[in-house]
């Protein structure tokens, strides 16, 4: 059940209806949003079901434990092995028998071994690293743990950001979860615009792009290498769009039934350097790998070669969280080489911190191109295809180059760009969220307008869902 579907939007009146008179009664109230966000999972497949229910109840219970033990690391250690097991074995499994396939027929092997049968569940990746940060909380003392086994299978399956995020720490949700949800007309006015804007993102500009890119990252050899050129940028708009389009809608459905989820995107692609585009983006899992995985390997505290070591680490593993490719390997090798490559070369150039303009420039400049090159083993299908999107890359000459592909890539993506720019500058959402009635009205009788004349008839899914 996709958000950009009229099945989901039947679910969402028809769970928001019944769930606005039973606010008074608490517990009412959650039972109300826990069948309805085990239906909605369930909707994908009811199989799986027993999957996130076996999860809760493990996490739940060790986290009831972890306080009493006199042995909290052996918990600790289930929590871990076991999420991170079942996380493996549904997501790497297949990569792994392809890898040892390809290692036996290197060294000659006669062997051949079968993949499994299984089928990817939705969100596993991010309800995994919710549940996960419960423990690992309660385990260092910065939580206590939660008695009430509904408050608890609430915060891990609650359906906005069940599939895809943002990952909600337990701390955030019980908060919000303990104290009353009162709503003014503010913050229905603000949960509407993100609604209307994140549809906006997905419907208009995210779909669009993918009508032009996959076409291309299809047949990448029958492409032309502007054609290439151009899908390469075309996709690094398309996910954001997409996965900020996503995350824009489940905050503001989360806000309509009275929980402030944190934010998950900062306007990414005005970012100056690596590290701070990682600070821009999916900001929950930077925040995630940074306090659970960077600082449980030391961070910053045993020396520099060690930081770049647990850097390059956290990368590897964020890379292979997204997917069970040595794409996404790749793509995480990436983005930790250039976070030391920031910090052993580009740092130390005289002026490479200048705020004035020309530098700012430049620093955005080879960011976002340095971050663009990485999306080629993101979006690619194989590493075979992503070498392909290389060599035609390669191949480009003025002598033969597309003028359609550079009007679009002198006119659409700049202004993308200034879209971006102009929403992190004024923060456009917020400011329409707050302003008077009739623009408020306006806004989103504009939102609704666009989705009608703009939307493309090709329907994308959530590229975000598959992880």
């Amino acid at each position: 059940m996709n958000f950009n579907s009229w099945q989901f939007v039947l679910f969402f009146v028809v769970v928001f209806s019944c769930s606005a008179p039973l606010r008074r009664y608490s517990t009412t109230h959650k039972w109300l949003l826990l069948l309805a966000s085990y239906f909605f999972y369930g909707s994908w497949s009811w199989q799986y079901l027993g999957l996130i229910l076996f999860s809760t109840v493990l996490d739940y219970t060790i986290g009831l434990r972890l306080r009493e033990s006199l042995r909290p690391r052996r918990l600790i250690a289930a929590s871990v092995i076991i999420n991170l097991g079942i996380l493996a074995f549904f997501k790497y499994a297949n990569f792994v028998i392809e890898t040892a396939n390809w290692s036996l027929a290197a060294f000659g092997a006669g062997l051949e071994l079968h993949a499994i049968d299984i089928l990817l569940p939705v969100g596993i990746s991010f309800y995994t690293f919710q549940s996960l940060s419960y423990t690992i909380d309660v385990y260092r003392g910065d939580l206590a743990p939660r008695r009430n086994l509904l408050d608890y299978a609430l915060f891990v399956a609650f359906f906005p950001q069940l599939v895809a995020g943002p990952i909600v720490r337990a701390a955030e949700f019980f908060r919000e979860l303990d104290h009353p949800r009162h709503f003014t007309e503010k913050q229905i006015a603000y949960a509407l615009i993100l609604i209307a804007f994140g549809y906006i993102k997905k419907v208009v500009f995210a779909d669009s792009l993918a009508l032009a890119a996959d076409p291309v990252w299809n047949d990448i050899s029958g492409s032309s290498p502007w054609a290439v050129a151009l899908a390469v940028y075309a996709f690094a708009f398309q996910i954001y769009f997409d996965f900020s389009g996503y995350t824009d809608i489940a905050i503001g459905i989360a806000m309509l039934f009275g929980f402030q989820f944190p934010k998950n995107f900062d306007y990414p692609y005005i970012a100056t350097s690596v590290q701070e585009f990682w600070r821009r983006w999916h900001m929950t899992l930077s925040r995630w790998l940074r306090d659970y995985l960077y600082i449980s390997l030391g961070g910053n505290r045993r020396g520099v070669s060690l930081t770049y070591v647990n850097l390059m680490l956290t990368m590897l593993l964020g890379g292979l969280w997204h997917g069970a490719s040595w794409n996404f390997v790749i793509w995480g090798a990436l983005h930790g080489s250039y976070l030391v490559f920031e910090r052993l070369v580009l740092n130390r150039i005289p002026g490479w911190q200048s705020e004035l303009l020309p530098m700012r420039l430049l620093r955005w400049l080879l960011t976002f191109h340095m971050v663009c090159f990485a999306w080629i083993f993101f979006r690619a299908s194989d590493l075979s295809s992503s070498l392909q999107v290389l060599a035609k890359l390669g191949e480009l000459t003025w002598s033969g180059f597309d003028p359609q592909a550079l009007l679009v890539l002198a006119i659409a993506l700049p202004g993308f760009q200034v879209l971006h720019w102009a929403g992190a500058r004024w923060d456009l959402k917020q400011r329409l969220g707050e302003a008077p009635l009739a623009v408020h009205v306006s806004a989103t009788t504009a939102a609704l307008l666009a989705l009608i004349w703009f939307a493309p008839d090709y329907a994308a899914p959530f590229i975000y869902f598959q992880f």
